[in-house]
Parts: C-alpha cells; structure tokens; sequence
C-alpha cells in the first residue's frame, strides 16, 4: 500500500527585504529555524509525476508533526490514507481497502527521512549540499536548490522556494535519479502548535487486515 507523502526537508528564516545571503548562510539559517520548532502543522498538496510514463497523480490532505519522530499524514483526496507514527510504531492505513500495515520505527526511517522532518532540517547540511541559490524575478521568493552528500537514487536534487519576507518555505521539489518528481506545497502553517501525543497514536478498526512487512 502506497503511502501518501515523501521526503519532506524544507524550511526557512525571517529575513530583511534585502537580504543575500551566501550559499553557507542559507543552509544555517534553515537549520537555526527548525531547532527552534518544536512541532508543526499544516495542509499540503502533493503532485507526483513518472516522467517515462507521463503520468502525473495529486493528492491532498494535512499533517502534524512533533519532536522527535511523531508524525501523522492524513490524505484526504483522491482517497483517504492515513499514516502515523508515535515514535515506536509506523502505521500506514487505507480505510477504503481495510487494510494498515505496522512496522517498527526504525526500519521506516531508514527508507523514509520525512518520518524525522523537524531534526533532518535541524541538521540539513550535513545531509545536502547547495547547488544554486537564486532570485525570484518578481522579487517575492528564493530557491535553494540542493543536492545530496552521499548519492542516493531517491533524491537526485531538492528545490526549496522560500519567501523572502516571511521566510515561510510553501513549495519543496524532489527530483529522483530518473527525473521523476514530487513537490509538495504547503498553506496554513501553525508553528509550535500544542499537538497532544494521542494524535500520533493508531489503532486499527475493526475488522482491518493488519500486515507486517518482514524485517529487511
């Protein structure tokens, strides 16, 4: 069962109008924003395109995220999807299918950096590289484009768009090692919002076929 989010690394830093940082600064004041969350919401739109097979797939939904590693994704179109984590456990569930697979926390992450979003940020130049920072034409925004350390097929290259005068990160692009891409938009963001444990806590409905995908 697919699950409805991918790599999720972006963030971003008040900055004066007429700002311009280095390439260096712009990774640190990303890093210095996120240590100072706590926790974060919002809604998201995410549009998935298969460049070979010119495919392109948009989904919707909101999320909420919590130091260290709580997480929960709720897709809302073209089918609800949920996927959460308390910490321990990641739960992917599908209601119109019956079905949520549970795994360990530990795995996942390793195949998953959007489970730890808020520290991956917090520590964002020790995974990535920036390639190009450049200008808005119209003067509103940035784009930070960065690219991985260590190569990795699932993140060829990451584009961030950070507005200039609030520093709010809307758009994040991923582009894989065959060009398909994935970029998610963000709105209604609530930084530090007060998010109770329960809501990174999943258990199946009645009747749910429950899968535990082996060890890898």
């Amino acid at each position: 069962m697919r699950t409805a989010v991918t790599l999720l690394l972006a963030a971003g830093l008040l900055l004066p109008a007429d700002a311009h940082p280095g390439e260096t600064d712009v990774v640190g004041q990303i890093e210095t924003r996120y240590r100072a969350l706590s926790s974060l919401e919002g809604r998201y739109l995410q549009t998935a395109t298969l460049k070979l097979a010119g495919q392109t797939e948009r989904a919707t939904g909101k999320f909420f995220l919590k130091r260290p590693t709580l997480m929960r994704w709720e897709q809302e179109t073209p089918e609800p999807r949920l996927l959460v984590t308390d910490g321990a456990t990641l739960w992917s569930y599908s209601p119109l299918e019956r079905q949520a697979i549970r795994q360990p926390v530990g795995p996942a992450l390793q195949a998953s950096p959007s489970l730890h979003f808020l520290s991956g940020m917090a520590t964002l130049g020790a995974a990535f590289a920036v390639a190009s920072v450049l200008e808005d034409p119209a003067g509103d925004a940035r784009f930070v484009s960065l690219t991985p350390k260590s190569p990795d097929p699932a993140v060829h290259r990451l584009i961030l768009r950070v507005h200039r005068r609030t520093g709010v990160v809307d758009r994040l692009t991923v582009v894989d090692a065959l060009e398909n891409t994935m970029v998610l938009e963000f709105s209604a963001l609530r930084e530090n919002p007060s998010l109770p444990d329960a809501l990174f806590t999943f258990s199946p409905p009645p009747g749910t076929e429950v899968i535990h995908p082996p060890a890898p």
